[in-house]
């Protein structure tokens, strides 16, 4: 093979392979680091807020939620959350999950490239989580 036709399939593989590792991280995998807030709609009580994702089998993610309550006191929760749908670039979530004393959440989320927003509910507690990455 002529020496030119080989430095050109090089630097269009060099091209391609850059153009990869510049590209956006997909909606379609939410795995890694989110910070953001949460509030309480019911209580007005709201804080920091982070979560690390781990995509499991089957189309669900684990999340796992760290954040202040009372600007003070931490807590820590996992849920796991199943996409439902794709649409229009964004992913929508729903789960459930028990957070130790303050009882059962459900989740309902949408999650583009960057936003992850999810509305939560229990009896007691109503509010959303908002985070970014």
């Amino acid at each position: 093979m002529p020496l030119a036709c080989t430095l050109r399939s090089a630097a269009a593989l060099i091209a391609g392979f850059a153009v990869f590792c510049n590209a956006p991280l997909s909606a379609q995998d939410l795995t890694g680091h989110w910070c953001g807030t949460w509030n309480d709609c019911k209580s007005g009580h709201e804080g920091p807020l982070r979560a690390v994702f781990c995509k499991c089998e089957d189309g669900q993610y684990r999340a796992v939620f760290t954040g202040r309550y009372f600007k003070v006191i931490p807590f820590r929760f996992a849920a796991t959350l199943e996409v439902v749908d794709h649409q229009d670039g964004k992913v929508h979530l729903a789960g459930q999950s028990r957070v130790g004393l303050f009882g059962n959440f459900s989740y309902n989320a949408v999650a583009t490239d960057t936003d992850f927003s999810a509305s939560y509910s229990s009896r007691r507690y109503q509010g959303q989580f908002l985070l970014s990455r």
